[in-house]
């Protein structure tokens, strides 16, 4: 909670107390003026949200009580009992809604750049195999994240409509519900221009009917060290994707659900069986390869790391046309995903020759990986998964790589904290994330992100295993 709202929180404990047990409103007209002009300074600097509401009814109450010269404890024993349980729901409710689901603050890049943002949008050739419309062509959201030179341009909004209302159709809720992420003050700026330098870029690919763009904090990291960020919206897979025209695509449940059927589920279930059952590597690769390879997510990790390659194939074009001019090492280029967004890294990497190195964060390696072998370094970095979890990334990395092979484990991280999410909604029962404070998980993850690409990328001389020394909670291997 800000200051004004927890001024506010206090106001409706106190006051109802006050002017009961004071019987009086000598201080009357004053009280109004400061709950009144509270109201509207929490209005105008932090700005109103739905979650405050409980404490604002109870606020609004106690004026119109101070207006009316009444008590707000009154009457018999039950009425005064009725008032006081009506206060300890509203206010705590208030409070709790606020605090699980806060107006954060997003970590402060420790780069020497500021950042930038901008969108492309590519239209394709290719079929969209995600809809039944006839004779629609695959279209991509991109968000282009950048080393600027900043004037006087605003930072830009927390967030573009198509994630925000993607967000709450997920959930079945309003579609408004996440309009107060609006008061999330961004470290991005809007269009600034670029800093008049030549950078590496990086792809990004985001995880399966989550919010493209909820990576703010660990991207903003990255950025500010130097590198650009093609951060790709995969359409109708994430949660939402605007277009310019002010269209947005949904996440696809119809499809998921004609896909990712009966019989995936029995698949899955079946090869999870066999796999735990297993009592050595062998039985757990048979139990496995199959189900990598043909398993639905696969079918999705194709499909992502095409759109990856549909998207590097369009670099030259976007270096010689667009405010990247001169701006891009294209011999520099590298790639990096969370969850199934880190899967189609993997097959991205054994499919585009113009990929030099890549990222898996915290996804199941889906596809042809398990038949074949990396030859170009490659780092999979992971939350500190339960031991009871099964560990399909052991047979799908089986062949390990002829380049530099990592792995790494954030102790005490789940699943979400490389996303904002740990920031977003302040419970780890509902966000997917470890023990681990947000921040120190993405200064480690980022860290790790930015010194594997200055290795690998920029040629500097980087011993990433140095950064399990450096962070204790953080694992590094060298397979």
């Amino acid at each position: 909670m800000s200051h004004l709202e927890t001024i506010l929180l206090l106001f409706g404990i106190i006051l109802p107390f006050y002017i009961s047990l004071r019987n009086q409103f000598t201080n009357g007209k004053l009280l109004v003026i400061s709950v009144t002009g509270l109201l509207i300074a929490h209005g105008f600097f932090d700005g109103f949200r739905w979650q405050m509401i409980p404490i604002y009814i109870v606020n609004v109450i106690t004026v119109l009580c101070l207006l009316q010269s009444w008590l707000f404890f009154k009457g018999n024993w039950i009425r005064r009992a009725a008032s006081g349980l009506f206060l300890f729901i509203f206010l705590g409710l208030g409070f709790s809604l606020s605090t699980i689901l806060p107006v954060f603050d997003l970590p402060e890049p420790a780069g020497g750049y500021e950042v930038g943002s901008d969108y492309f949008h590519l239209t394709t050739d290719e079929a969209e195999l995600l809809t039944a419309e006839k004779g629609d062509k695959r279209a991509l959201s991109i968000k282009v994240w950048y080393p600027a030179n900043v004037e006087n341009e605003p930072k830009e909004t927390y967030l573009n409509d198509g994630d925000k209302i993607g967000f709450a159709t997920k959930y079945g809720l309003p579609k408004g519900t996440f309009n107060y992420l609006n008061n999330v003050k961004t470290n991005t700026f809007e269009k600034p221009s670029i800093a008049d330098e030549k950078f590496p870029i990086l792809v990004f690919s985001h995880g399966q009917n989550s919010k493209a763009n909820g990576y703010y904090a660990l991207i903003e990291e990255i950025v500010s060290h130097g590198f650009i960020v093609l951060n790709i919206n995969h359409t109708y897979e994430s949660v939402g994707s605007l277009f310019p025209s002010g269209e947005i695509k949904l996440y696809n449940q119809e499809y998921d659900q004609k896909h990712n059927n009966q019989e995936m589920v029995e698949m899955i279930w079946e090869t999870m069986e066999v796999f735990k059952k297993a009592t050595n590597k062998d039985e757990r690769s048979q139990a496995l390869n199959s189900t990598l390879k043909n398993y639905f997510a696969a079918e999705i990790t194709h499909r992502w790391a095409n759109d990856i390659n549909l998207v590097i194939n369009e670099i030259p074009k976007w270096e010689k046309s667009t405010f990247l001019l001169n701006h891009i090492n294209t011999s520099k280029i590298g790639i990096f995903g969370h969850s199934q967004g880190g899967s189609a890294v993997g097959q991205a990497l054994l499919d585009n020759p113009k990929i030099k190195a890549g990222i898996n964060i915290d996804g199941t390696q889906w596809g042809s990986m398990v038949d074949t072998f990396l030859s170009k370094p490659f780092l999979l970095l992971t939350s500190d998964l339960a031991k009871d979890h099964p560990d399909f990334n052991e047979i799908a990395y089986q062949n390990k790589s002829t380049a530099d092979f990592y792995t790494a484990k954030i102790r005490n991280s789940g699943h979400s904290n490389f996303m904002d999410i740990p920031f977003m909604i302040n419970l780890t029962l509902l966000n997917e994330a470890g023990d681990i404070e947000p921040e120190k998980a993405i200064k480690i993850s980022g860290k790790v992100v930015v010194d594997f690409f200055d290795k690998y990328l920029n040629n500097e001389n980087n011993d990433l295993l140095e950064l399990g020394k450096q962070y204790p909670e953080f694992d590094i291997k060298k397979r």
